[in-house]
């Protein structure tokens, strides 16, 4: 039987005082949240297996409070919608799931001026049998590794990511570009929100890494490619993977959730079998 095993750590990180991140693991068929030991292995059906990253922004707590918004609205829809008959009824959720995010968080910040322009990156992840459907906005970021590959899933939703897109700037250069943290687009901050889609064939062996750019930011995705690759646990990933950013400055909070597929029912890649990726952004 094809399944995931899956862990998420989130850390202050060195410079924050405050932890605006927040992480999803849910089994959206058994409805249970969390990280205890006896839900860390899910079989993989289409009851969904849920993971997400997000990275809230904002004055005061307003940041702790997008986040925690988008987590638990998220969570609400797409349990309420599963099982799903295939993954157009996923993708279908998934977008209606990103609406609500959105207006959930537009309405709590509307009348209180602290609130004033608090939002949120999503980035979640719907495991159902053999596919991974990835709903995104934002500058958070989803990878998967397969063999000692690592590919990036997700493009960034800022500045940077649209010059490294247009080719007009490096990945290595992004790292000191003066405004390499202003988004383009973010949950609750505008009525309306663009997400990106990005669906994919699971292999045996695939580990899946979301995580915020507390993560991307201090460490080089070779380095994160050489941790991921020493620390096959997806719990001593987690820690060794949120340990070297802290080590690097941590200057931001820092989270990152590890998904390990495998199981009979998946099929194993053939040779050095890159990442297919079907991509559409949408318009809501």
């Amino acid at each position: 039987m094809a399944q995931v095993e899956v862990f998420a750590r989130t850390e202050v990180g060195c410079v924050r005082k405050r932890n605006e991140d927040h992480f999803v693991v849910a089994n959206l068929a058994s409805r249970e949240q969390g990280l205890k030991p006896g839900a860390r292995v899910q079989p993989l059906g289409m009851g969904g297996t849920l993971i997400a990253v997000c990275d809230g922004m904002g004055g005061a707590a307003a940041g702790d409070l997008a986040s925690s918004i988008a987590g638990d609205t998220l969570v609400e829809l797409l349990q309420a919608r599963s099982p799903f008959a295939d993954m157009e009824a996923a993708q279908k959720a998934m977008l209606a799931a990103v609406t609500a995010v959105n207006n959930a968080i537009r309405g709590a910040a509307a009348g209180d001026p602290t609130r004033h322009g608090m939002g949120t990156t999503m980035t979640a992840a719907l495991a159902l049998g053999g596919e991974l459907l990835i709903g995104h906005v934002g500058d958070s970021r989803a990878y998967l590794r397969r063999g000692r590959a690592l590919t990036q899933l997700t493009t960034d939703h800022s500045i940077v990511g649209q010059l490294i897109a247009a080719g007009r700037l490096q990945p290595e250069q992004a790292r000191s570009y003066e405004h390499r943290n202003v988004l383009l687009q973010a949950l609750g901050v505008q009525p309306r929100v663009g997400p990106e889609l990005i669906s994919a064939q699971l292999r045996a062996g695939d580990v899946l890494l979301l995580c915020s750019d507390g993560l991307t930011g201090p460490l080089t995705d070779e380095a994160i490619l050489a941790l991921m690759l020493r620390y096959q646990d997806p719990l001593r990933c987690c820690r060794a993977l949120t340990e070297a950013a802290c080590a690097a400055g941590g200057p931001d909070n820092v989270t990152v959730a590890i998904a390990r597929f495998s199981g009979d029912g998946l099929e194993l890649p053939q040779g050095r079998e890159e990442v297919a990726l079907q991509r559409v952004q949408h318009a809501i």
